[in-house]
């Protein structure tokens, strides 16, 4: 079962009512935050894994998406993991693990102060990109490769690095 806590603002905009759970009962590498915030006028989710701390943006979510997140979360987590060059059959193993997710309250603030950092991040790669090298668009799948090749100080490695161990170790 995969577990995404959500943050007051996301469960709000969601319509759901989530209850706190212990993530101990729960595998960590099954285990995701995801929190709400906007890049100019368009809403973003980002998601990060408990346990490896990998994490993707899903960029202009409508409040009709978010009625879905499970999907889209899957669709997008799909995606960036090809990218990563995450084999096909791991990446079906671990999302056919058991396909059922459940939503709970956030309850680590150390992954919620990274998520808060990598969304910093995330608003600086817009405006470099946007603005400073002067592009017309923005590779999201780049940005989110890139995301997770920065550095967090509770790894011993990158993110991407930690999420492809996992997944083969598993």
């Amino acid at each position: 079962m995969q577990l995404i806590q959500c943050t007051k603002k996301l469960a709000d905009e969601m319509k759901i009512k989530v209850q706190k759970v212990d993530a101990a009962d729960f595998n960590p590498l099954y285990c995701w935050h995801a929190n709400l915030f906007k890049i100019g006028r368009k809403k973003c989710v980002m998601i990060m894994n408990n346990a490896t701390r990998y994490h993707f943006v899903i960029y202009g979510v409508l409040k009709k998406d978010l009625q879905n997140l499970d999907l889209l979360f899957k669709k997008n987590l799909t995606t960036i993991l090809l990218l990563d060059g995450i084999e096909p059959e791991i990446i079906e193993q671990y999302l056919n693990q058991d396909s059922t997710v459940q939503y709970a309250a956030t309850n680590n603030r150390s992954i919620i102060s990274q998520i808060n950092e990598s969304i910093f991040a995330v608003d600086h790669y817009f405006y470099h990109e946007l603005v400073e090298k002067k592009e017309e668009f923005i590779d999201l799948a780049a940005m989110n490769q890139w995301l997770n090749d920065q550095i967090m100080l509770k790894l011993p490695k990158y993110p991407v690095e930690m999420m492809r161990e996992a997944l083969v170790v598993r």
